[in-house]
Parts: structure tokens; C-alpha cells; sequence
């Protein structure tokens, strides 16, 4: 089973898996869900689970215009016990954050996924996107997969600017509306 979520409101639901690639040799990696780019960027989730195990984590970042740059920034993923809501302020505190890679300026806007932890342009079932995080390729590194859990969680995807040394959520002009996409996941 696998839950998958964006900014656009779209509810976290099932879907049968298919797409590009393989991420483990066993699961395949799909296309965004439906991530509808956004000027500022529009940011999906997808997460593949098999009872209480998450098996894989995908965050997408896409985006019509990239407001990117000139600026650093990462894709992070964060895990949450009750659902945080889609404002700048969380509704509970992150139980867990995990950084990923930083990235520099704008990403390329191409038809791209990722295929056995590199990126290819050619597959059929591949999407426009700025950026994608996969879990089972270590863009996570402090997040391995398989993980079970025992209780329910909301694992979210949000971007992060690099400004006067630290890491912030990005201001206004700059931020996706909302500012994080969450999935939730796990036992009622």
C-alpha cells in the first residue's frame, strides 16, 4: 500500500504502483503524484508501506518558475505524531527531521526520475519536476528504509533556504503554498 499527498489538497490514498525505475530492485519508482507545478513550486509526497513498515519515501518539488536562483536549498523530510497541518507553523513539533542534500540555484527543469540511484530522462512514466528525494537512494541519509513503526505518524516534505548561515523554511515570496506535504500513515 502506499499513501501518497500534495500541496494542492489532494488526500492521502492507495494507488497501484507503477512509474520508472526501481528503487530496491523489488519496488518500482513512479511518476509524481499528479504534483501539479506551481510558480513558487508545488511540493508532493509519496509513501510506500507494507503494514507498519515504510518501505520507501519520495518528495517531489515542482515548479512552473523557479524562484531559486541564486540561493541554497534541500528538500527535508520530517515525521510528525499528529497531523501538522499545512500553515508555517506546525499544529505539533517534529518527532524527527531529516535533512537532504543541498542544492544550489535553480534545479534543471527537465523530464527526469530516477533509476536505480541515478537520474534518467528517457523512461516512459517519468514527469516534469525540479526536484525528487528518494529515501532508498540515501537522499535521506538519517532516514532508512525499511522502518516500522508502532503508532500513527505523518511523514511531511518541505523546503529549506540557506540564509545568514542556517536553514530556514523560505520566506513569502519564495515559499510553496503550503509549505509542507504530508502523508499519514501506520495504525488508526
Amino acid at each position: 500500500m502506499k499513501a501518497w499527498a500534495s500541496v494542492s489538497g489532494l488526500a492521502a490514498g492507495t494507488l497501484a504502483l507503477s512509474g520508472c525505475g526501481s528503487a530496491s530492485g523489488k519496488l518500482p519508482v513512479p511518476a509524481a503524484p499528479q504534483c501539479a507545478p506551481q510558480p513558487t513550486g508545488a511540493l508532493c509526497i509519496k509513501v510506500f508501506q507494507s503494514g507498519h513498515t515504510v518501505r520507501d519515501v519520495i518528495g517531489y518539488l515542482s515548479a512552473s518558475e523557479s524562484p531559486l536562483a541564486g540561493r541554497t536549498w534541500r528538500l527535508t523530510l520530517s515525521r510528525y505524531a499528529c497531523d501538522p497541518g499545512s500553515e508555517a507553523r506546525p499544529r505539533c513539533h517534529a518527532a524527527g527531521k531529516y535533512s537532504g542534500p543541498t542544492r544550489h540555484g535553480r534545479p534543471p527543469i527537465e523530464t527526469s526520475c530516477r533509476e536505480n540511484g541515478s537520474t534518467v530522462t528517457t523512461p516512459r512514466g517519468c514527469h516534469d519536476t525540479l526536484a525528487q528525494e528518494t529515501a532508498s537512494f540515501g537522499d535521506w541519509p538519517s532516514f532508512v528504509v525499511p522502518k516500522r513503526f508502532v503508532t500513527r505518524a505523518w511523514l511531511c516534505v518541505a523546503e529549506e533556504i540557506r540564509a545568514g548561515g542556517s536553514w530556514h523554511p523560505p520566506e513569502r515570496a519564495l515559499a510553496t503554498s503550503p509549505v509542507r506535504a504530508c502523508a499519514a500513515f501506520g495504525p488508526n
